[in-house]
């Protein structure tokens, strides 16, 4: 995915075909971040920096939790910085250094997506959805009576008139205030 911000054509990509520490990859990164860890990268995603047509910068984050793709809600850009889900974390990188501001786990297993909401983050886990600070710091959690995947294909989360929508996967229904406050709970 592609996006223009200020001066910088940003591209995010899933480098699925990257393997750590070796010569034959298609493509050389300039910052390659990754935990020492003797499971095999489950997630390999890229950013790439270009400046009227030139690239500048470049990284790849390589995760070994639950494996996840590059889709809309996958990074947020904003104030120089952009933060991107890969795996179980999310990262925050300098624009245009790509350089680590921050990196944290969340879910345990896997971070679907994440959400702008007011000036903060709403991450959608696996086993929790989490709203975030910019700077990474947890403000609530929340929890449900089984993990954040619908297999009826519901949507399983909405942020819509001020307030959260969410679908467990026994389809029992949740709403949420921003605060993380429980005002529905709907069981199927």
């Amino acid at each position: 995915m592609k996006v223009d911000y200020k001066n910088f054509e940003i591209e995010v990509i899933d480098d699925k075909n990257y393997i750590l520490n070796s010569s034959n990859n298609l493509r050389q990164y300039q910052k390659v971040y990754y935990e020492e860890s003797e499971f095999h990268c489950s997630s390999k995603h890229a950013v790439i920096i270009k400046e009227h047509g030139i690239e500048i910068s470049n990284t790849i984050i390589c995760e070994t939790e639950g494996a996840t793709g590059i889709y809309e809600n996958s990074y947020i850009i904003e104030n120089d910085k952009i933060w991107i889900r890969v795996s179980n974390k999310i990262y925050s990188l300098k624009i245009p250094s790509l350089e680590i501001i921050w990196q944290k786990e969340f879910d345990q297993f896997t971070n679907f997506c994440f959400y702008k909401l007011e000036e903060d983050f709403l991450i959608h886990g696996e086993l929790e959805i989490f709203r975030i600070t910019k700077n990474g710091e947890i403000i609530w959690r929340f929890g449900g009576r089984d993990i954040w995947i619908n297999p009826e294909s519901s949507e399983e989360l909405i942020i819509k008139d001020n307030v959260i929508l969410l679908v467990d996967f026994e389809s029992n229904r949740y709403i949420l205030d921003f605060d993380g406050n429980l005002l529905e709970d709907i069981s199927k």
